[in-house]
């Protein structure tokens, strides 16, 4: 396969293309601690702060519970059937959780910048005759059974004390995946702070509604010719 260095997802310094150029596809890519793509990291970083922060301000959202973050560089997956358009892709995610008052429609009429969205969670809530917590959960929706709500590039999950969703330990900052693991041989993983999923455990009885935020950037690409 031959390469040819298009520009990412940020615009790279000429050094850093021509460093990374190779006519052999199975080259290591640029490392992540190299100057140039440390640069561009912060900049990331900055703008996810910044969605993150006006979500919780639209919110109204005022005790955090923890944030988390995961900066993840990855090769491209060059198989016959999931052929992606880089060799090298960075992307950085981060995680906040917070207490909720459980108001659903309240939080809905906050996020008026993301209508079709707004309408079909409370579409949603409303067809099963929606309350916070319910006392019968066979008649009455529980919110944290709610799908992701995703306005201004930020995902929100909802969970209250009495949510027995499985995919709860997969949820924003619930864990970390295996350095090891995860898709098409990462060869950097490096997180940060401290997931929230323990410590909410320990508190949901006493404070019984949380959402959780996730936003993520990729922030330097290699493209593949």
């Amino acid at each position: 396969m031959t390469n040819s260095c298009l520009p990412g997802v940020l615009v790279l310094a000429a050094a850093l293309a021509l460093s990374a150029c190779s006519s052999d596809s199975s080259a290591s890519p640029v490392s992540p601690s190299a100057p140039e793509v440390v640069k561009l990291r912060a900049p990331a970083r900055k703008v996810l702060d910044g969605r993150l922060n006006r979500t919780v301000r639209t919110a109204g959202l005022t005790r955090e519970i923890g944030r988390s973050g995961l900066d993840r560089c990855r090769r491209g997956n060059d198989d016959d059937k999931n052929e992606e358009d880089f060799s090298a892709k960075c992307a950085l995610t981060l995680h906040r959780a917070y207490f909720w008052d459980g108001d659903v429609d309240a939080f809905l009429d906050r996020f008026r910048g993301c209508p079709s969205m707004v309408t079909e969670i409370r579409d949603y809530w409303h067809e099963f005759g929606g309350k916070p917590e319910p006392r019968n959960s066979s008649h009455v929706y529980d919110a944290g059974d709610l799908p992701e709500f995703v306005c201004d590039g930020v995902t929100m999950g909802f969970a209250t004390s009495s949510t027995r969703d499985p995919h709860l330990n997969s949820m924003p900052g619930a864990r970390l995946w295996d350095p090891d693991g995860g898709m098409y041989e990462p060869y950097h993983w490096a997180p940060e702070g401290k997931p929230w999923l323990k410590d909410w455990m320990s508190i949901r009885d006493t404070n019984k509604f949380l959402i959780a935020l996730e936003a993520s950037e990729d922030y330097w690409s290699l493209k593949s010719g």
